[in-house]
């Protein structure tokens, strides 16, 4: 029996699944051989897989009344795994990950089971970088899980219920730390909610101000300026303040302080998106970590260890992993369709080596993106293609759409689809 144990239900870790279920059952399973016996398991703390492209869309929906759990919202984004490996030859488990034993080929749970591996997938993603800032943790909401989303859009109804009940003359204030593309995307729709609210409750326009707070010199640093410029007017046209050289030195209760520019006070609503490093779990597995906390590998997508010969059969995808693009000599970015390509070559790689076949190297790719910011509007890329505006809000639910059909079945993917689009509209 050949056991290939695969660590998280991400997007590398689940395409990495389903793509090795395809290829094992097309390469052996009807003609036997050494490998004829195979076991695909993974796992995950959670049961389902999290489509964090939208999770933004969860913080700041509009108009949508839920129960205590917020569960129609949550299976917006909460992608159960039983309805992604239905009908497949993959064994799911879901348990904490308490121990992982690279030489002697093990993983202990948080159940006291022992699971063996002969081929072993990193896959676990990545945790919130605070970077030792006081306060963040204790006063600033996270962005990184669906709770965190839940908790914002629960604060957001909060902030503005008391607003309307003790008839305040001061402006709410809403801080977002953090110019990336996720801090950009949450802030965007975050200002489309907002004044969906005001017109609703017929507020004052004025009543809220929304500061988008950048340590470096611009938003989005990756992208060439037009593109940047862009994305920029569009948040100005929003209503967004965008606070550049404004690194953070603490937070409080409601108030953010920066280096440059002292201590700001009054905020009712502090998000932190402000950095990812690896899972604290990899620190203890003996491998070569970069600063970030992630796991070096190679071209190949093997893990770098002094002692190759026992890690050979070790694969580090997605936010796990730190690949070196060799054309730039910078980290290829964690996107999440790096993660899936990424899952793909470490598939076909563990297949190859199956088969005593020769490895074959992943080619980095990632120029592509895109970044909604707000409603109807977004901003595609793809190599020499930039489409910003509506056009670029569709390609946006096309894509969605494809990685949905990819991952579930037909009627299901649909459903899921066409669910968010009418949910996630309401801020337009």
């Amino acid at each position: 029996m050949t056991n290939i144990l695969i660590l998280g239900a991400g997007f590398g870790g689940v395409s990495a699944a389903l793509k090795l279920e395809k290829k094992l059952k097309r390469n052996f399973s009807a003609s036997g051989g050494p490998a004829a016996g195979w076991k695909i398991t993974l796992v995950d703390r959670n049961n389902f897989h999290l489509f964090m492209p939208s999770l933004y869309e969860v913080a700041t929906v509009y108009g949508l009344i839920e129960d205590g759990f917020a569960k129609y919202l949550r299976g917006s984004v909460a992608i159960p795994l039983s309805e992604t490996l239905e009908n497949k030859k993959i064994d799911f488990v879901q348990t904490e990950i308490k121990e992982v034993n690279l030489r002697k080929r093990f993983v202990n749970t948080g159940a006291g089971n022992k699971l063996d591996f002969d081929y072993l997938i990193i896959a676990l993603g990545g945790e919130t970088e605070f970077y030792g800032i006081p306060g963040v943790q204790d006063y600033a909401f996270n962005f990184k899980a669906i709770d965190d989303a839940i908790g914002i859009f629960k604060k957001i109804r909060e902030i503005y219920d008391n607003y309307q009940k003790e008839n305040r003359a001061e402006p709410i204030k809403i801080g977002i730390i953090g110019g990336g593309f996720t801090g950009v995307e949450l802030t965007a729709e975050l200002a489309c909610c907002v004044k969906n609210i005001v017109k609703a409750c017929s507020l004052d326009k004025k009543c809220t101000q929304i500061q988008l707070f950048e340590a470096g010199p611009a938003i989005l640093p990756v992208l060439n300026v037009r593109q940047r410029k862009s994305i920029e007017k569009r948040l100005r046209k929003l209503g967004v303040n965008i606070r550049l050289n404004s690194q953070v030195e603490e937070v409080g209760p409601d108030s953010i302080k920066t280096k440059a520019g002292g201590e700001l006070t009054g905020f009712d609503l502090i998000i932190w998106t402000g950095g990812v490093r690896g899972s604290r779990l990899l620190e203890n597995l003996g491998l070569k970590l970069t600063k970030r906390g992630t796991i070096e590998i190679n071209d190949f997508l093997q893990t770098k260890n002094s002692d190759e010969t026992s890690n050979k059969n070790i694969f580090a995808i997605g936010d796990s992993a730190t690949l070196i693009d060799p054309q730039t000599k910078k980290p290829v970015p964690a996107m999440a369709y790096v993660a899936h390509d990424q899952a793909d070559v470490a598939a076909e790689n563990i297949i190859r080596t199956i088969k005593n076949q020769r490895m074959g190297p992943y080619k980095p790719f990632y120029d592509a993106w895109i970044a909604p910011a707000g409603g109807k509007w977004a901003y595609f890329h793809y190599k020499g293609l930039n489409i910003a505006g509506f056009w670029g809000y569709c390609l946006r639910q096309l894509v969605d759409l494809k990685y949905f059909l990819r991952i579930l079945p037909l009627s299901k993917a649909l459903s899921l689809f066409f669910k968010d689009l009418v949910m996630f509209t309401r801020n337009d």
